[in-house]
């Protein structure tokens, strides 16, 4: 994590020494603009990185069975899903799965407020809660 912050601090050093440069220099576009395009692509990877890292260790530290932290990344990194499709996405992942353990699973989640299920007709969508 140290790394990615490091690498944070120095894409917004390089941004700010291009704003110099194009000031003082009274230019801009071209290359300064490709530039900027390529900082602004690795600080997004980076926040992003960031927030998987800190997601990966929320997960570990949890006390929960693997099948249930697995349900949660799914559902963190690919965003709502019914149970059809989290169970083919267990089962891709795992080599099996079933509907009554992705339901059980997911109402645990539930209880606990990790997960929130979200009516759509008759169909039922499953959502990582991110924040309360």
């Amino acid at each position: 994590m140290e790394k990615l912050e490091r690498i944070e601090y120095l894409l917004e050093y390089l941004s700010r020494e291009i704003e110099t440069i194009k000031r003082v220099l009274g230019i801009g576009g071209g290359i300064f603009t490709i530039l900027e395009g390529g900082i602004e692509t690795y600080k997004t990877a980076t926040s992003e990185y960031k927030r998987i890292i800190s997601f990966e260790k929320m997960i570990r530290n949890m006390k929960m069975d693997n099948i249930s932290k697995e349900i949660l990344r799914i559902l963190a990194y690919t965003g709502p899903m019914n149970i059809t499709q989290i169970t083919m996405e267990l089962k891709r992942r795992r080599g099996k799965a079933s509907r009554l353990t992705v339901t059980q699973k997911l109402k645990k989640l539930m209880e606990i407020g990790i997960v929130t299920e979200e009516a759509r007709g008759r169909e039922k969508l499953y959502h990582y809660k991110t924040e309360s």
